[in-house]
């Protein structure tokens, strides 16, 4: 009797290993997949704020399987190391600017040039149409990256530590640029020397007089408080400011096909929506700034006279989307 109580304390013992031991395989099983993403912007950036809520969106979508942790600021470092790791698999995901891609795939150039779009609802539908949305479809082959849509931040503005009143004020100025061959071309040709830096270093960097101006957005010169150093801004519109949402080519090859939808749609959605929010928010920055010291001056493209022909000249042969995005926008 003894015996078989015992046997069956034993059986019983056994009996509770192996429901503790199924939930505990059955958690190994439906371990959420965690998912890298790197940015070069700042946590208070609306990239960041967008994708966090993105991220926030895909866990619940796909009931916990997938979570999304972002680097910020440049963690894993600028947007070239970062797609080498994406090409490797070592990274997942990006919100990558059309410079950085522009700088490996020329007809992303076309994005960048100077005055594509007159302003910023402009630009939102001009990074909807079919020209723009084709361009994605190289990217795999050419940079080992899907593209998945774009986002966006405000138009560039010419901010300028001194007055500036016409175009023989900018002539041999160092302006701060985002490196891209484009925007390098543009300011080459208005006769101004571009000057590649990272964010975090213009500050001192205009301080010290090291450089003469930047070519940014509205939240950046906010955020990073440059209108307390630059006396004028030209409100010019000049260049829009995309970014492209992508994800690895090797991760998204192990995905299952429901998988590669579920995260192409929500994050289309994500990006739709920060493109949604760019007028309002561009007219509730510019109004900042407007209130600050500095002197804003309209200006169109004809303040610097034959560059922008210049610019078509040499990047439509090499961006075809230029030309086709001229027609199907043309300024009035």
């Amino acid at each position: 009797m003894t015996r078989n109580l015992t046997r069956r304390a034993s059986l019983a013992a056994l009996g509770g290993v192996s429901a503790l031991a199924l939930p505990a395989n059955h958690a190994r099983a439906q371990a959420p997949r965690e998912l890298r993403l790197g940015l070069i912007t700042p946590p208070a950036h609306t990239w960041n704020q967008q994708l966090t809520a993105w991220g926030t969106r895909l866990r619940d979508a796909s009931n916990g399987r997938f979570t999304v942790t972002l680097f910020p600021s440049g963690q894993l470092g600028n947007e070239a190391a970062m797609l080498q790791q994406m090409q490797t698999g070592a990274l997942d995901l990006s919100l990558l600017t059309v410079s950085e891609i522009s700088n490996r795939v020329d007809a992303f150039g076309a994005l960048l040039a100077p005055f594509i779009a007159k302003d910023i609802d402009e630009a939102v539908r001009m990074l909807r149409h079919p020209i723009a949305l084709g361009l994605l479809n190289g990217l795999p082959q050419a940079t080992g990256c899907v593209g998945f849509r774009y986002g966006m931040v405000g138009m560039r503005q010419l901010s300028t530590r001194d007055v500036t009143n016409t175009l023989a004020d900018l002539r041999g100025k160092k302006i701060r640029i985002t490196p891209a061959a484009p925007t390098r071309d543009f300011f080459n040709l208005i006769g101004m020397a571009p000057t590649p830096l990272p964010l975090p270093q213009i500050f001192e960097a205009l301080s010290n007089g090291q450089i003469d101006g930047v070519d940014l957005d509205f939240e950046s010169i906010i955020n990073n408080r440059f209108q307390e150093l630059c006396r004028t801004m030209l409100l010019t519109n000049h260049f829009m400011f995309p970014a492209v949402g992508m994800m690895s080519a090797r991760v998204f090859g192990t995905l299952t096909p429901p998988d590669r939808e579920l995260i192409r749609g929500t994050m289309t959605e994500a990006l739709d929506a920060l493109c949604n929010s760019m007028p309002e928010r561009e007219a509730r920055q510019g109004a900042q700034l407007r209130a600050s010291n500095m002197q804003i001056r309209p200006t169109g493209p004809e303040f610097f006279g034959d560059a922008v022909a210049q610019f078509d000249r040499m990047w439509g042969p090499k961006a075809p989307a230029l030309a086709q995005l001229r027609a199907a926008f043309p300024r009035g």
